[in-house]
Parts: structure tokens; sequence; C-alpha cells
């Protein structure tokens, strides 16, 4: 947790936003995820100075269509800075509704809520309601942006549409906006079964990578073997009946994930579902190798591997991962 509270920026016009590793950028859609892994652990006053303000930040620098750029520093100063587009608007959106949930459950401030709820309605409606396609699943970019992938239907960006959906249908009903946490509710469930209708291969027991793959891919560590363990990372229960199967997937082609030796990256999110599924084994030889990772190689030490890697420690240690 002291590694992501490292990243806080303190200057310059992103005060109050994150690394993504040190002398990094600031890419929201990593640092979300960073975050959300520590939440439960921040007193108050901490709620406040690295959760709220960074909401508050975020928001301050959504475009007119509710989509965000990341951001390069030109320099140590963090003055001098580069817009850059980000790589999905669908991910963005929901990992920042998840971390809202989180906050809001950890905090109470629905004065908060109260605040910025109309500008948080329009991100989800503008970046995942809209982005639905005829099929069930949903797109990477808001139209009229394209790219050779814009037109895809993510296993990985959908799960975490999932989870953002639902996230923020229940605070919905918590505030007693009943007609739209239905409305939000039912695109997710619209989600899960278009995942079961076009994404899961069952000639080869595992998730297509996406709705334009004709079969779940073996040759790929990223996104072929890591996409597969998405739906438990998130919490998807209405895929449930495919996690083991998908875990399976992982180890047959992937078999040595837990040395981090396909990637750069640790993907620390492996052994988090392997900490999820009561695989202490694998979950702990993957903890030694990202903590040998980090030693050596801290470029890689980024805010969403330390999140994930934050939240495999805790569950190994007992705590639960609310």
């Amino acid at each position: 947790m002291a590694q992501i509270k490292a990243l806080h920026i303190t200057t310059g016009p992103l005060a109050n936003g994150y690394l993504v590793a040190p002398h990094g950028r600031l890419n929201w859609y990593f640092t979300n995820l960073g975050l959300i892994s520590i939440v439960q652990y921040l007193t108050p006053s901490e709620l406040d100075t690295y959760i709220r303000t960074y909401l508050d930040l975020y928001l301050s620098r959504t475009e007119s269509n509710y989509t965000i750029q990341d951001v390069n520093f030109n320099d140590l100063s963090l003055q001098n800075i580069t817009l850059v587009p980000s790589d999905s608007d669908n991910s963005y959106a929901a990992t920042l509704l998840t971390l809202v949930s989180r906050y809001l459950k950890a905090s109470s401030n629905w004065a908060w809520w109260e605040l910025h709820k109309a500008q948080l309605k329009n991100i989800i409606y503008a970046n995942i309601a809209t982005v639905q396609k005829p099929n069930g699943l949903c797109r990477v970019f808001q139209l009229p942006r394209t790219s050779p992938v814009s037109n895809f239907g993510y296993l990985m960006n959908n799960i975490e549409d999932y989870r953002g959906l639902r996230d923020y249908a229940a605070i919905l009903a918590q505030r007693g906006e009943s007609a739209d946490a239905n409305y939000y509710n039912n695109i997710a469930t619209t989600i899960t079964q278009s995942i079961i209708i076009y994404l899961w291969d069952s000639a080869r027991s595992g998730f297509r990578v996406s709705d334009q793959d004709a079969r779940a891919d073996t040759s790929t560590f990223y996104p072929g073997a890591t996409c597969q363990i998405f739906p438990q990372a998130f919490n998807v229960p209405e895929l449930s009946s495919y996690y083991t199967q998908a875990y399976q997937f992982l180890n047959t082609y992937a078999p040595q994930w837990t040395q981090e030796v396909y990637d750069p990256y640790p993907w620390t999110i492996l052994g988090y579902v392997a900490a999820k599924r009561g695989d202490t084994a694998r979950a702990v030889l993957q903890l030694q190798a990202s903590d040998l990772k980090f030693a050596t190689h801290p470029e890689y030490l980024t805010i969403n591997e330390l999140g994930f890697y934050q939240r495999t420690r805790s569950l190994l240690n007992g705590f639960a991962d609310t």
C-alpha cells in the first residue's frame, strides 16, 4: 500500500493524480485498478487525501463527450504535460465506477455523490450504454472514434463493464433510483448472456479474446491466456460455471505464469485469482516472482500491478476483498 501512496502526485496541474510507475505517465485506467485495492485499508482522512481528491481530479479532466485522455509528463517537474488518447473508453469508465462504489461504501460521503452523480451518470451512459453493439457486447470506443479494434467486443473490457455496471446500479438502488438501477443491471445481464453466446469456446474450454475470434487463443499469453481469469477476477457470478475450465486453460497454455516468464509485466491479477480459488501454492509462487521483479525492475512496478499484488496478499493473510 505504501508503494501505491508513493505514486501520488502532489504538485503541478495533475496534483492528486498518480504516476502509473516511478517516472511514468498518468494512466487513469491503471490508477483506478490500483486504488480499488487500498480503499478498505484507508482511514477517513486518507480516503479524502488519496481517493476523493483523485476522483475530483478525474471528473475535472473529462472531455465534453465524457471520455478522458491520459497524460504524459515531459519532464520530472510534472508541470509540462502532453495529453494522449486513452486506449479504451468503456474500461476507463467502468473501473472508475467500481472505485466510486468502494469509496462511497468506505466513506458514506453521500454529499460527494449528490454533487457529482449527474456527471457520473453521463460517463457510464456515454462510455458503456451507448457503445453496446447489437450482439450485446460493448465496443472499445465511442463513435466516431475508430481504430483497427474499435468495433471489437473484448472479453476483458466487457467483464470490467459488467462489474462497473453492477456496482453503479447498486449505488442507484441504495439511493432509491430504481428505474436507472434496473436499466444498468439489465445491460450487465445482457453482457453476460452475450459472453456465453459469443465468447465461450466449448471445443477448447476457454474464452475467446473477442467476438472477432473464431476460437479461444491457445498461442498467446496476452491476451489469449490472461483473459481467461477476468470473469473470476471481477466477480461475475453468472459465469461461475466457467471459472474452473478457464483457469485450467491458463494453466495448460501458460503453465509457467507463476514464474512471470511470458511478459515483462508481472500480471499479478493471475495470482489474485489463484488466491481467490484457494490455489495458495501458485499464488505464493507468483508473489515471490513479483518480489524479485519489483526489486530488480522497478519500472514494472505499476500501480495496477501493485493493486492486484496487494489484493493477493490480503486474501492470503485472511482478509476479505471488499
